[in-house]
């Protein structure tokens, strides 16, 4: 019968441990600044506390430097997991569970004080150790059902099944060392460690793969939110806009109702002539801010044009709607936007009002509401006027 090669195990570790450190530098390289990035940079430490482990697993001492070399090794195993733990937790936008991250810790330190010093027993520190890993295991699974976002929501899935996979691997081998699978005593010792050793090199490997995809794949969503929002004023765009309300749900209540009022500054070229393009960004972002203190949290806000916004309230009816635009006129008039040199500017703004009936289109109802912005311009500037729902 033939026989395979033989494996050295100490150098397969090598290799992991040196394999994890550059995943981790990768990581550290690609992660950034932003909020996702400090995900990413957890994830990193883990990968690099991992890959510290396995260097410490092939170190040989005696006596007393032995115990500190098992004891760090097994130590930063469990530093690692918490900081996966950590990582994952922060990717997800998910709430910290600070005593799980430090259980980590702490059975990897009861496994060493307790089967290496206090009653030495390899065996049992060796599957108290196991045991903390599974635990590590479940929890990262459980945080990887509820992706941040839907666009990472298939990353997620296959780091799901990656993680299931590889806990009934943990359990297979380690089952062994208990002697509870009788079955693996026709596989020799040495080459379960092995396979071990390539299954856990292998699934570190695909881990950080989908570290680096996630992080990719966040910067691409953020970019694309960046592409929907106005620089100036972190409204939405025209195009945000449309895309937000692009579905019906979206714009209409529960009762399929909404009303739209659009705003437009008045007098705003004179504004930039009297106070320059910096002065009327003050204003913009003025403006900006009171729609978002007076807005609902389902309302659509949006900077369509120059000096021209516009707001969607779901389920909102024309009295409503009339209120809200007579309380942004109200405001804006009391307003002074400084712009330094001790100078204030004061500004006012017309609106249009529409109710949007069942039957109506949301571009039909913009219609409107322009129609009613004109008539406020036409009968002079800083009041509201309200269209006639109708037309498609």
């Amino acid at each position: 019968m033939p026989h395979l090669l033989p494996i050295d195990i100490s150098t397969l570790a090598l290799g992991r441990g040196l394999m994890q450190i550059m995943l981790g530098g990768l990581l550290v390289y690609v992660s950034g600044r932003d909020e996702q990035g400090h995900g990413i940079r957890l994830c990193a430490a883990g990968f690099l506390l991992n890959g510290l482990s396995l260097f410490l697993f092939v170190l040989q001492a005696d006596g007393i430097v032995d115990v500190i070399i098992t004891s760090a090794n097994h130590l930063a195993l469990g530093a690692a997991s918490a900081y996966f733990l950590l990582g994952f937790w922060a990717l997800g936008h998910q709430r910290a569970r600070p005593w799980l991250a430090l259980l980590m810790v702490v059975i990897p330190i009861v496994s060493v004080f307790a089967f290496e010093v206090a009653w030495p027993n390899a065996r049992m520190r060796i599957l108290t150790s196991a045991a903390g890993q599974v635990v590590f295991l479940l929890a990262l699974q459980a945080s990887l059902r509820w992706p941040p976002r839907p666009e990472v929501a298939r990353i997620y899935r296959v780091l799901h099944l990656l993680v299931l996979v590889y806990v009934c691997i943990l359990v297979w081998s380690y089952a062994s060392v208990a002697q509870l699978l009788p079955i693996t005593a026709s596989v020799d010792r040495d080459y379960q460690r092995a396979l071990f050793s390539v299954a856990s090199l292998l699934f570190m490997l695909s881990l950080a793969v989908g570290c680096l995809a996630l992080r990719f794949a966040l910067i691409a969503a953020r970019n694309e939110d960046l592409a929907m929002l106005d620089w100036l004023t972190g409204l939405l765009n025209r195009r945000g806009f449309f895309r937000a309300t692009s579905q019906a749900t979206n714009w209409r209540g529960t009762n399929g109702s909404a009303s739209v009022i659009v705003f437009d500054i008045d007098h705003f070229k004179r504004i930039n002539d009297r106070h320059g393009h910096g002065g009327g960004d003050h204003v913009l972002r003025s403006f900006a801010d009171i729609l978002r203190e007076l807005a609902e949290p389902t309302d659509q806000l949006a900077r369509t044009g120059g000096e021209e916004f516009c707001a969607v309230m779901p389920g909102a009816n024309r009295e409503q709607a009339w209120n809200r635009a007579e309380a942004v006129l109200a405001r804006c008039r009391s307003t002074l936007v400084p712009v330094g040199d001790g100078r204030a500017i004061r500004f006012t703004v017309s609106a249009g009002v529409c109710e949007v009936a069942q039957h109506q289109s949301l571009d039909a109802a913009l219609l409107l509401a322009d129609a009613a912005l004109y008539d406020a311009k036409r009968e002079g500037r800083d009041r509201a006027c309200a269209g006639t729902s109708g037309g498609t």
